[in-house]
């Protein structure tokens, strides 16, 4: 059987909050875990057993040493996303170094120059799209977060497949609106002509004809293949944080899909957004965020 059909005497993926891995030195290993979010097993990529990967919290100024061991089958790697560093530990294979081969450590080293929520995932094959992400945390070097919060979660959204990703991307090669089913229709068309007129109706049906897509086409793939995942959580298993009424509670929101937009939104509750790509902004009250 192919890799991402076979079953095998393994222990499944810890999901949920992940573990959080503190100090300079780490080692994360790189195997195959099972996993099952729809009733149906399947073979997630993991780092250390976890679905997501262990959140690295290091400290502005350290020099963090990274032992990265490969157990799969094919070549790996990390990429730090966000992160400032020396080319050759920018994890990108072919283009900063060549990879990790099955069997191999690679170890990455680099001194951390700046603070904020960032992630690391994955570069290699469609390895990210099966489970291998992670959330980075770096704490100022005074110790002194700028930010006060009671409470601080990391909401890590992902989207997940039970299909062989590369079976999803041969699919929309050959056809890009393949998991598209809600495409307009003549019935749509004399709605249009009804509502705003022949003239609007053919203006709308040009527009969209010249730029060869449609209006539901918003992402090439939908819930029709996709499990969303709230760390690593599906709708139904209703990831909690807890809090105390009045406390104040920091979100550390990343988006680790792997081609997904994501709303987000509380329920009668607004936001203040405070950070960007682990950068300070002028905070600002939303309702929602994209």
């Amino acid at each position: 059987k192919p890799v991402w059909a076979q079953e095998r005497a393994t222990a499944n993926a810890a999901t949920g909050t992940a573990p959080v891995l503190t100090g300079t030195e780490f080692d994360l290993t790189i195997e195959e875990t099972a996993v099952n979010f729809t009733g149906a097993p399947r073979m997630a990529v993991t780092i250390n057993g976890s679905l997501p990967a262990p959140t690295l919290r290091w400290r502005e100024g350290d020099t963090v040493t990274i032992r990265v061991h490969n157990r799969l089958r094919e070549d790996t790697s990390i990429h730090w996303h966000g992160i400032l560093l020396p080319y050759q530990m920018d994890g990108v294979p072919g283009i900063s170094f060549k990879g990790i081969a099955p069997g191999e450590t690679f170890t990455y080293r680099f001194k951390v120059a700046q603070t904020g929520t960032y992630w690391y995932h994955s570069h290699s094959g469609m390895q990210e799209q099966r489970g291998m992400y992670g959330a980075i945390i770096i704490d100022p070097a005074t110790g002194r977060d700028p930010i006060h919060a009671d409470r601080d979660y990391i909401i890590q959204l992902s989207d997940w497949t039970d299909e062989n990703p590369h079976r999803v991307f041969a699919k929309l090669k050959k056809q890009s609106d393949y998991y598209n089913f809600n495409q307009p229709t003549a019935v749509d068309f004399f709605r249009d002509v009804s509502n705003e007129g022949l003239s609007a109706a053919l203006d709308k049906r040009r527009m969209w004809n010249q730029m060869r897509m449609n209006p539901t086409d918003l992402a090439d793939i939908s819930a029709y293949t996709y499990t969303y995942l709230m760390n690593g959580v599906t709708p139904m298993g209703n990831w909690t944080g807890l809090f105390r009424p009045g406390e104040k509670v920091r979100l550390r929101i990343i988006n680790a899909g792997a081609m997904t937009f994501f709303d987000v939104r509380i329920p009668g509750l607004q936001m203040t957004v405070v950070q960007a790509d682990g950068q300070a902004v002028e905070p600002v009250t939303v309702d929602d965020i994209r």
